[in-house]
Parts: structure tokens; sequence; C-alpha cells
């Protein structure tokens, strides 16, 4: 990975950052469909990174989160599973990269329909962990589906939204 390609992720992981905590940390509709778009920094991270600093870096995003919504480290558990998640995730939607063994993860080089595959399935895990763990446990169950269903199509309309804008 070049200086230009880490340039370019560290600026747009900080758009989606300061996104997520001065704009979106407000943005709900009917208290039950949530933004998290701040996964997107997670889930963008070239497939070439060392999962261990996969894992790091989505603790950073999600304890910067935490401080910043005062959650008590709930988005940094869960930033952290899907991190760990990632690269299982990518093995099992995409078991022959081609000839280079490194996938370029974007709506442009993956196409809609595997990008959306998986943006989706690490957005369930993602909040389904920080809900329920959010909730406490299984005692508001059905509330909180309602709020996983709600905010992962939320989420994921604005993750691709913004990778329409951002051109790639």
């Amino acid at each position: 990975m070049n200086s230009q390609t880490v340039t370019k992720l560290v600026i747009t992981f900080l758009i989606y950052l300061v996104l997520q905590i001065v704009v979106l940390r407000n943005f709900v509709f009917f208290d039950v469909a949530f933004c998290f778009v701040y996964i997107a920094c997670i889930l963008l991270i070239p497939d070439e990174v060392d999962p261990i600093w996969v894992i790091f870096i989505s603790f950073l995003i999600g304890l910067l989160v935490d401080i910043f919504y005062n959650t008590a480290g709930v988005h940094a558990s869960a930033s952290v599973m899907i991190g760990y998640l990632r690269a299982y995730i990518i093995k099992f939607l995409f078991p022959t990269k081609g000839v280079e063994n490194d996938i370029t993860i974007s709506l442009k080089e993956m196409g809609s329909e595997r990008f959306v595959r998986y943006v989706a399935i690490l957005t369930i895990i993602h909040h389904s962990m920080l809900f329920f763990v959010e909730a406490g446990g299984f005692q508001f169950f059905l509330i909180t589906v309602l709020k996983i269903i709600c905010s992962v199509i939320f989420t994921i309309f604005l993750i691709i939204t913004l990778q329409y804008v951002r051109g790639n």
C-alpha cells in the first residue's frame, strides 16, 4: 500500500468519523433507526492489512465513538467484533480472488451486489452486538430486533450513498 492510498484512506476515515460524531449522532428516525456510518472505516480497510492491525484500528475507531457518545465500550466491542470477523467474511464471500491475492474493497471495484452483501453481513453483525449489549440481554428482544433491522437498512443506505458520492 503506497502513501497516497494511506493518505486517501485516513482522510476518508476522518470524514466518516466527523460525520458520525457531529451530524449522525442526533439523526434518528422514530427512535428505532440509527445510522452508524463509522463502521465504513472498518469495512473499507484494504484486504492486505494484517488482521491484528484491523482489530486494533477497529478498537480505536469504536473507542473514539464511545468517547463522544458516552457509551462505555459498546461501540468498541461491536467494532472489534466486525474487525475480527471481517477477514473470515471476505474469505467466505470471495473464496477465489483471481490472479492477485488482494481485493480492493469499494463499490466501484467489487460491484454493487458483492459490495452490498459484504456490507450487509458485517453491518448486521455489528448492529446485533451493539443493540443486544446496549439492551443488556434479551429482555427487550422485539424492540431490539426492530432497531437492528431499521438501523441496518439506514446504515447500508448511507454507506452506499457515500460510496457513490466519493466516486468509488
